[in-house]
């Protein structure tokens, strides 16, 4: 029973199972979003545009303050700093009369309110940033290919860990899609640290399987890639708990402005340590299996797994002309050599 608990490989097929109603919800949502016209994500400021308040308060405030009235007006996460007595608003496109009332609010509640400037941001900001995380999502995914496939001298650890990075990147988004968590340039950062997350990880379970492979080459495939795992996995599950407790103070107590890129990298680090598990190395082993059977070659059987014989069967494999070894395997006790003496 504790040998089938830990057989993490034989459990990969209930793996793909799980990432399937992990990613498929996510792509859904995205799907319908697009087809009522809410957009596939929740597009922030940096990505739609918005307005750019620069005020002078005289009356001590603080962020907090100012953010509930201009939550009243601008729907959605507003970015606003405050240096001195001066404080910056980002907001999402305002008409005339939402930017006159929200002014209005603001000189209600903190009395004298000047603006220093005030600026319209189009959303062509958004879309260089779009297309800037897409390239270096792509290129990333490329030099990784030529990387693995060169320290590991096989193409199908390079593949299967870009399976595993596009399944953690489907993860991300989908999650921030049902959530409609807002996108904004944050959100680049957190997919771009993801992937080195997650590719980080999967190389420790590759390096871990290929030294293992020249130590044990008489191991079934299964056994050693799952044992492999095993070496790695307390390293990985200790090394992500750590940065989820880490990140998970800074969402609860870091403020607003930064909760959902703290959401998005805790999401980001879950994912990326289960991917190395259940998705990259379970491709690799099923993938190996498929090239072995292809060229009908047979796996090595580890000799844990070979079918007993009892001690009674030795004569007549000695009778069979079976080599020593095999009758002292079967349990037969070894012959002792008379020695000569002239």
């Amino acid at each position: 029973m504790t040998a089938r608990l830990w057989d993490v490989i034989g459990l990969r097929k209930w793996g793909y199972v799980l990432s399937l109603l992990v990613t498929v919800p996510g792509l859904i949502v995205l799907v319908l979003n697009v087809a009522n016209g809410h957009g596939a994500l929740n597009w922030g400021i940096d990505f739609t545009g918005g307005n750019f308040l620069h005020l002078k308060i005289e009356r001590a405030f603080d962020t907090g303050q100012v953010r509930e009235v201009v939550d009243r007006f601008a729907t959605g996460q507003s970015v606003i700093q405050k240096t001195g007595q001066e404080a910056f608003i980002r907001t999402r496109p305002l008409t005339a009369q939402a930017k006159t009332q929200l002014l209005a609010a603001l000189r209600e509640r903190f009395g004298t309110v000047t603006v220093l400037r005030e600026d319209q941001v189009g959303p062509k900001v958004g879309q260089e940033l779009r297309s800037l995380a897409i390239t270096s999502v792509i290129i990333g995914l490329a030099l990784q290919v030529v990387y693995v496939s060169y320290r590991f001298k096989s193409i199908r650890y390079a593949l299967s860990a870009d399976v595993a990075l596009v399944h953690d990147l489907l993860v991300v988004v989908g999650v921030f899609a049902m959530t409609r968590k807002e996108v904004n340039s944050s959100f680049v950062a957190v997919l771009l640290t993801v992937l080195g997350y997650s590719m980080h990880d999967t190389i420790v379970v590759f390096d871990r399987i290929r030294e293992n492979l020249a130590l044990r080459t008489r191991e079934a495939y299964d056994r050693l890639v799952n044992r492999s795992l095993l070496e790695a996995l307390v390293r990985s599950v200790n090394t992500s708990l750590t940065a989820i407790l880490a990140i998970a103070a800074v969402y609860f107590f870091g403020g607003v402005t930064i909760r959902d890129f703290s959401f998005g990298l805790m999401v980001g680090i879950l994912t990326g340590t289960y991917s190395s598990t259940f998705i990259a190395t379970a491709l690799v082993v099923d993938w190996t299996h498929w090239a072995d059977r292809r060229a009908g070659r047979v796996q090595a059987i580890p000799e844990e797994a070979a079918p007993p014989v009892v001690a009674s069967q030795a004569p007549a494999l000695e009778s069979a002309g079976a080599p020593n070894g095999a009758v002292r395997a079967a349990g037969a006790p070894p012959r002792r050599r008379r020695s000569r003496r002239r």
